[in-house]
């Protein structure tokens, strides 16, 4: 497994994968555990944030609950965070909105040295293991604002539906078979397709009812 390596320094939160930099004070966040003189051993902590002040789009208008355990060692820190929120999306076969639960568990570990991410990899110890951070001696606190946010958004299907066994639209009539009782193929041997209505003819090729 390819972990992704971030490093913190003074000044700059820097993505050393994706190349890319940002200032401090766009970084910072509400979501934030203290780690100056924290012990060694096992810490929990819970965030409720809102979803706009997560940056999240118009989507999400539920709150965010996070649940982290936090593993202090002497050289690394091992987080694993627990969110849990909700969203609205449009259903793929039937164009329907709906509210769809999302429950997201991710694993992070934060180091002082680049030589000790280095090391993990090597050990293939990064299974189970999402993004390995290094960070500055000398921070105070670690925020997760960013990482809840891009999870959340990376945890939405490619493929949205309503429920997985949705009937979709006909593409005769645009009825929502879900709903309603389609008549337009009667068993006459009249096929339905020559039947298409203009205004959902493009939606046979895009959303075709037996899509999976």
């Amino acid at each position: 497994m390819q972990c992704y390596f971030k490093t913190f320094h003074e000044g700059h939160l820097q993505g050393s994968l994706a190349g890319e930099e940002f200032s401090q004070s766009e970084a910072e966040g509400r979501m934030k555990i203290n780690i100056s003189n924290l012990s060694e051993g096992i810490h929990e902590y819970e965030f409720e944030e809102s979803p706009s002040l997560s940056k999240l789009d118009e989507r999400f208008s539920k709150q965010i609950f996070v649940k982290v355990e936090l593993e202090k060692r002497r050289r690394q820190l091992f987080l694993t965070g627990h969110i849990k929120t909700s969203g609205v999306f449009i259903c793929d076969r039937c164009l329907t909105e709906f509210e769809k639960d999302m429950s997201i568990d991710y694993r992070m570990t934060y180091v002082y040295d680049r030589k000790d991410a280095d090391e993990i990899e090597k050990s293939n110890a990064t299974d189970g293991i999402d993004e390995i951070t290094v960070i500055h001696p000398g921070m105070n606190e670690v925020e997760i604002d960013e990482d809840v946010r891009q999870y959340i958004l990376i945890s939405v299907p490619l493929k949205l539906l309503c429920k997985e066994n949705c009937a979709g639209l006909c593409p005769a009539c645009g009825k929502n078979l879900n709903y309603e009782i389609c008549s337009c193929a009667k068993g006459d041997g009249t096929d339905a397709k020559s039947k298409i209505d203009p205004r959902w003819e493009m939606l046979v090729h895009k959303f075709p009812r037996n899509a999976g």
